[in-house]
């Protein structure tokens, strides 16, 4: 998923950075855990720490609603 979603930023233009929370959970990892096979990735705009939502910047936000849109229409 990681792949496709970085072609769709490239494809259209749209500034991304790929960045890894080894130790970061979401309700895709506990349904994981849980036993259920489901492709999945987490996106979102980059902040200075995680949960950081003060140090989010704008195009961070509208990137992100882009690749979001992109997606949907995938």
């Amino acid at each position: 998923m990681r792949k496709r979603l970085v072609e769709m930023a490239k494809e259209d233009y749209i500034d991304y950075k790929i960045d890894i929370y080894n130790h970061y959970n979401s309700d895709a990892s506990a349904a994981v855990r849980a036993g259920n096979m489901v492709r999945h990735g987490l996106i979102g705009p980059g902040v200075d720490a995680s949960h950081g939502y003060e140090r989010t910047h704008k195009t961070g936000i509208l990137n992100t609603l882009k690749l979001l849109q992109r997606y949907i229409e995938e």
